[in-house]
């Protein structure tokens, strides 16, 4: 009986393993979509002063998803004034 974790196939290489449905689902569900800058200026799940900050501390051109966006905008609002 051979061992089927060591089996190679024809060319020599040894299979690779299928992703699981839950690695599938994991990376399906964390795909979130981006947003440029401007396109945060009019969304209705932010306040008018988180708009305005956010417009100051995300770069143009860039593309933020809304999680990367309040991480940004929370570590802005936890440093410590000079």
């Amino acid at each position: 009986m051979a061992d089927t974790d060591n089996q190679e196939n024809e060319t020599g290489a040894t299979p690779a393993a299928a992703p699981t449905k839950k690695e599938t689902a994991t990376s399906a569900d964390s795909v979130e979509p981006r947003f440029a800058k401007e396109q945060f200026q009019e969304s209705q799940q932010f306040t008018q002063i988180e708009k305005d900050t956010l417009n100051v501390l995300l770069d143009d051109g860039q593309n933020y998803t809304i999680s990367e966006a309040r991480r940004i905008l929370a570590d802005w609002l936890k440093k410590e004034v000079e």
